[in-house]
């Protein structure tokens, strides 16, 4: 007993002697490695915002390369794409999503910072009308949307199409979308155009390229709601 007490204290001591100093320099290394993700990631943000569109598009690269190493957070993610969104640039953005794209090719994680960052911003509805009257209603729905409703939504293209469709349909373009889609159709609805939903997730190989957050709408030939000039009425609420 008296001999393998004395040893088992030396057997401590060796190993407070080891582990101190890895514990440090453990400690020392995370800390160094932290300062230098943050300063990338101020590099980053100053090659972004800066007035020289060349430097802007050396911190969208830097970007693409930081977030397939898992070195930009969500909120960052999200900040960097709500400045884009209201950037005089208007290539910023598309530029800024494709780098995102790509990192999400080679690193699964980023598609999930890139979609929980883009549930931050106003959803994405590209509009196609068969005529006048049809691109007309959608800018009278989106000024009779209640301020909170008309916030969340964002028309960047109204496009002029012709297609047999009987119904007016809002197409979601992503399985992880459907339920922003139900919220959106609901909204329409309320002014009295009924939306039915299409999920193009395993219809349209072209849904694949699209970024998350982005809903197209389709007028059909089915009536118009009353605020547009229509017959359509408004949904009845529960």
């Amino acid at each position: 007993m008296s001999t393998s007490r004395p040893m088992r204290d030396l057997m401590v001591q060796v190993l407070a002697t080891v582990m101190i100093p890895l514990t440090i320099a453990g400690t020392g290394l995370y800390y160094t490695r932290w300062q230098q993700n943050l300063s990338d990631l101020k590099t980053m943000i100053d090659l972004v915002s800066d007035e020289n569109s060349e430097k802007r598009k050396f911190g969208i690269a830097m970007l693409e390369y930081l977030l397939k190493n898992n070195k930009v957070p969500v909120e960052f993610v999200a900040a960097q794409l709500d400045y884009a969104n209201s950037s005089s640039d208007k290539q910023m953005l598309p530029l800024m999503e494709a780098a995102l794209m790509k990192a999400a090719d080679e690193n699964p994680t980023v598609a999930e910072t890139f979609r929980k960052a883009l549930e931050r911003l106003p959803s994405r509805l590209f509009v196609h009308a068969m005529t006048d009257q049809q691109r007309a209603c959608i800018t009278t729905m989106l000024l009779s949307l209640k301020d909170g409703d008309r916030a969340q939504i964002s028309v960047p293209l109204i496009a002029q199409v012709n297609w047999d469709g009987k119904q007016h349909e809002l197409r979601v373009l992503k399985d992880s979308d459907m339920e922003r889609g139900k919220a959106i159709a609901n909204m329409f609805a309320s002014l009295g155009l009924d939306l039915k939903i299409i999920n193009l997730t395993n219809i349209w190989d072209g849904a694949k390229k699209v970024r998350p957050n982005t809903f197209e709408l389709w007028f059909g030939n089915a009536p118009l709601p009353i605020v547009c000039g229509g017959t359509a009425q408004p949904a009845k609420t529960q």
